[in-house]
C-alpha cells in the first residue's frame, strides 16, 4: 500500500532512538537520486492520540523514520508502507506495546539500535510499569538482548517499584482495608497482597538506628513514608511508650495546647492541625484496633495517627493524591447526602474547615461540581453541618463517638469588639446546638488553642489600636450518639 508522507507522525515517544540521524538521511537521499529501492516503511493506525489539544487519529511510523525523512527531503510525496495491525488501536492503550515493536524492528536492520538506545528503551519502559508485566525476559526478546543485560538495566527500577508498591500495601492493610480491595488498587492478586503483608520484613531498622541513621535516612532507604517507619519502628508498645517516644507530653488536662504541628506527620495542607491533637483524641476514646472515619481528610494527618496507634481508617476528601491511596475522593453533597462506607466507625474525627477562614485555599482544590463549603453563606454552612452530622447519626453505631473541631468565627479583624454583631459570627456554641438538635450529646468540651505567634507584631498593634479583639481559641467537642 502507498501512504501520503504528510499523513505520518514521527513519535518521539515510541522512537527507540535518541534523535534522527541527518547522516543516515543524507546517505538516503544520495541513494534515491541513483534510482536505489527501498522496503517498505512499517505504519501503525492510532486513535485516542493526542495531538496538541485535540485527541485525534494518527498514522504512526513504526519503522523508517530515516527512509520516509528521505523521501520527503527529495520531495517524493508517497512512500510504500506495510501496516502492523490491520486494524487502528488505542494508543493510549498500546503506547508500550507499540514501542517496543518499533524496537524490535530497529535491531534487525538499518541503523541498528545501539546498547544505549536499548538500555533507554528498556528504562523507559520499566519507569512506566510498575506492575511489571513485561518480563525481563519479555523485554530481552525485543530487544535482542541477554535477560541478564536487561535485568541490569533496570534492576534499580525495579527495586524501588516493589517497595514503594509493598509499602503501599503494609499501609492500606494496617489502616483496616481488606485485602480485596487493596488488590483492586494496586493491581496485584489477592494471593500476593496476602504473601507480602504477611512475609514483607523491615526487621534492619533497629540496626540502622544502632549505627546511628535517623528515620529521615531509613525512610529514604526503605523508599517508604515517614509515618509508615515510625509505625514499625514503634510496633508493639503502648499508647504512652508511643507518646514518650514521640517526643509528645501526654496532656492530662482538657486544654491541649500544641504551637506547632509535627512535621513527621499529614502532609502541608490548609488548616492542617498537629499530629498531637489527634492523637490525645484517639487516646482519650478509642481503644487500638478501633475503626475510624475521616469525612474531611485533607493532608492526612488523621491516617498517619491512625497507623501509627493502631487504629483502622477510612479517609475521604475532595482532593485526593497519587501519595495518599487511602484517601478515596467523596463529595459530601447536601443536595444529595450519601454515606461512603458500610463498616460503622467508633469514632468519627470531623474537622470540616472553620466558616470561611481559608475559603481561597480550599477553593483552589475544588470546582464548580464540588464547591468547598468554605464558599457557602453562614446559613448554607449551618445547614450543610446539620445535614453531615444528621447523616452521621443515622449511621453510626449507639456506641459511635464525634470529635468535632472548630472555631469561633468572627469578624474580628476589621471590626471593633463592642460593634461585633451576633449575625455576622459563627461560634462554638452553634456547633454544639446543631450537633444536639442531630440527635448527638456532648460530653466533653476541650479547648486547643491556636498559636498566637501567627499574627505578626504590626498586625498585633493594629488591633489594638482598634479595640479589636482577636480570637486564638479553638475547641474540640467530643459528642456521643444519644
Amino acid at each position: 500500500m502507498e501512504v501520503n508522507i504528510s499523513d505520518l507522525t514521527w513519535d518521539q515517544f515510541i522512537y527507540p532512538r535518541g534523535g534522527k540521524s541527518d547522516k543516515t538521511i543524507n546517505a538516503y537521499v544520495e541513494a534515491l537520486e541513483t534510482g536505489a529501492q527501498f522496503p517498505p516503511i512499517k505504519i501503525q493506525r492510532v486513535f485516542n492520540y493526542a495531538d496538541g489539544n485535540d485527541t485525534t487519529e494518527a498514522i504512526i511510523i513504526l519503522d523508517g523514520v530515516h527512509r520516509s525523512s528521505a523521501f520527503k527531503e527529495k520531495g517524493i510525496k508517497k512512500i510504500e508502507a506495510v501496516e502492523w495491525k490491520d486494524k487502528p488501536l488505542d494508543y493510549e492503550k498500546n503506547k508500550t506495546t507499540l514501542l517496543l515493536e518499533s524496537a524490535e524492528c530497529n535491531t534487525r536492520h538499518g541503523d541498528r539500535l545501539s546498547p544505549g538506545d536499548k538500555k533507554r528503551v528498556a528504562r523507559d519502559i520499566a519507569s512506566t510499569d510498575p506492575e511489571c508485566k513485561w518480563t525481563e525476559e519479555a523485554l530481552a526478546e525485543k530487544l535482542g538482548v541477554s535477560q541478564q543485560t536487561v535485568n541490569t538495566w533496570i534492576s534499580d527500577i525495579r527495586a524501588r517499584q516493589k517497595t514503594s508498591r509493598n509499602t503501599v500495601i503494609l499501609r492500606l492493610s494496617r489502616l483496616g482495608w481488606p485485602q480485596e480491595k487493596i488488590a483492586e488498587t494496586t493491581g496485584i492478586t489477592r494471593g500476593r497482597i496476602a504473601q507480602i503483608v504477611n512475609n514483607t520484613n523491615f526487621g534492619e531498622i533497629n540496626t540502622l538506628l544502632a549505627q546511628g541513621r535517623d528515620m529521615e535516612y531509613i525512610a529514604r532507604h526503605y523508599s517508604m513514608d515517614l509515618p509508615l517507619v515510625w509505625t514499625l519502628r514503634l510496633e508493639g508498645k503502648t499508647d504512652q511508650e508511643k507518646f514518650k517516644e514521640l517526643g509528645w507530653g501526654l496532656r492530662t488536662w482538657d486544654q491541649w495546647n500544641f504551637n506547632e504541628c509535627d512535621e513527621r506527620f499529614g502532609d502541608d495542607w490548609p488548616g492542617r492541625i498537629p499530629a498531637q491533637l489527634i492523637a490525645h483524641t484517639l487516646f482519650y476514646f478509642t481503644k487500638p484496633g478501633d475503626p475510624v472515619l475521616d469525612p474531611m481528610a485533607g493532608g492526612g494527618v488523621v491516617s498517619d495517627v491512625c497507623l501509627l496507634f493502631e487504629r483502622k481508617c477510612q479517609s475521604f476528601d475532595l482532593a485526593v493524591r497519587d501519595n495518599r491511596p487511602e484517601i478515596l475522593c467523596h463529595h459530601w453533597d447536601p443536595r444529595n447526602w450519601k454515606w461512603p462506607i458500610t463498616k460503622k466507625p467508633d469514632l468519627i474525627f470531623f474537622d470540616p474547615p472553620y466558616y470561611i477562614k481559608k475559603e481561597k485555599e480550599y477553593e483552589e482544590k475544588a470546582n464548580d461540581n464540588t464547591p468547598s463549603i468554605s464558599s457557602y453563606t453562614k446559613e448554607e454552612y449551618e445547614r450543610f453541618l446539620e445535614g453531615f452530622f444528621l447523616l452521621a447519626h443515622k449511621n453510626a453505631k449507639p456506641t459511635t463517638s464525634m470529635a468535632f473541631l472548630n472555631a469561633d468565627w468572627r469578624d474580628f479583624e476589621s471590626t471593633p469588639a463592642s460593634k461585633e454583631k451576633p449575625d455576622k459570627s459563627i461560634t462554638i456554641f452553634d456547633y454544639h446546638r446543631l450537633l444536639s438538635e442531630a440527635g448527638w450529646e456532648v460530653t466533653h468540651r476541650i479547648e486547643c488553642p491556636l498559636s498566637s505567634e501567627r499574627l505578626s507584631g504590626n498586625q498585633v498593634q493594629r488591633i489594638q489600636d482598634k479595640r479589636i479583639l482577636g480570637t486564638v481559641g479553638r475547641t474540640l467537642l467530643i459528642a456521643k450518639r444519644a
